[in-house]
């Protein structure tokens, strides 16, 4: 599995907004985290609609993360961006197989088990930490 740059580019604005812990604009954010412009306005209205970041518009307007560093994982920032996260075909819900065999397969069963030890990986993680862990 690989991320798209805009998954990497939103852990990095939730990041940024995290340690500034202010109102802070696009372009600041862009220019501290090497993020063009559009993108982290397309991204940050991602985040306002996931309610991890409010927008503020006007004069002294921006954006500002509205949830606590501690709340928020690498697996739900990854969710909200990713139109999947899973690391097999097979493990979508409806469960496509070319072979119909997604119910005995001892492949599909391995990435069930490598799945979920990613996804409780990823759930632990969070920003608060990755904060920590940069100091």
């Amino acid at each position: 599995m690989q991320l798209n740059v805009t998954t990497d580019y939103a852990i990095r604005i939730i990041l940024y907004l995290a340690i500034k812990k202010e109102i802070t604009t696009s372009k600041e954010i862009g220019a501290a985290m090497g993020i063009p412009k559009n993108y982290v306005l397309k991204i940050t209205h991602k985040l306002v609609e996931a309610g991890i970041v409010e927008r503020l518009v006007g004069a002294q307007g921006g954006f500002l993360l509205i949830r606590k560093s501690g709340e928020i994982t690498l697996l739900e920032i990854i969710d909200i961006m990713e139109p999947t996260t899973r690391i097999n075909r097979c493990l979508e819900a409806d469960r496509y197989c070319s072979r119909y065999a997604t119910e005995n397969c001892p492949v599909r069963n391995f990435y069930c088990r490598l799945q979920e030890g990613l996804e409780k990986s990823l759930a632990k993680m969070i920003i608060k930490k990755l904060l920590a862990e940069a100091n």
